[in-house]
């Protein structure tokens, strides 16, 4: 078997934790589409990748009946999840591996990507990435809802 760097899993922790919140990301864009447009369209773009899902559902985000608050925080949130999916993708197509720098320590554990020595993910900034994450999944997650409460006047009295 062959071994990796990461002993004491800290860095598989944050990546799972990273891929969850984005798989919330990814199904809210998903609801947004198959709610938002007619029905024969969505099975032709239902795989589309990630980052021009986010702009159809932003596109489409605008031209929907909810509140003007609503409606741009939830663009607002949906920016940020495309600028950190370009994050996801650093962590998704890339190894873990111990990387030789200039100074001190000279060896550090990083995401290194494989076509750009000068890009990399350092273990700080992987949990910053994964908290920015799991904020913006959970902004969605709360204004999604905030959309379909929009006119909602509560259950009906009944009488006994």
């Amino acid at each position: 078997m062959t071994e990796i760097f990461d002993f004491d899993i800290k860095w598989a922790t944050l990546i799972g934790r990273l891929f969850i919140a984005f798989g919330y990301i990814e199904k809210i864009t998903h609801n947004c589409l198959v709610e938002w447009l007619k029905d024969p369209i969505y099975p032709h773009i239902k795989n589309m990748n990630l980052g021009r899902r986010i702009d159809l559902v932003i596109d489409l985000a605008k031209a929907q009946e909810y509140t003007k608050e609503n409606i741009e925080q939830f663009i607002s949130h949906l920016k940020q999840a495309k600028t950190l999916s370009e994050k996801r993708n650093i962590v998704a197509h890339n190894p873990l591996m111990l990387t030789l720098f200039q100074g001190d320590p000279d060896f550090v554990e990083v995401i290194q990507s494989i076509k750009k020595d000068e890009v990399f993910i350092e273990f700080h900034q992987l949990e910053d990435i994964v908290l920015q994450t799991e904020s913006v999944c959970s902004n969605l997650l709360e204004i999604k809802v905030k959309f379909g409460l929009e006119g909602w006047e509560g259950l009906p009295l009944t009488s006994a």
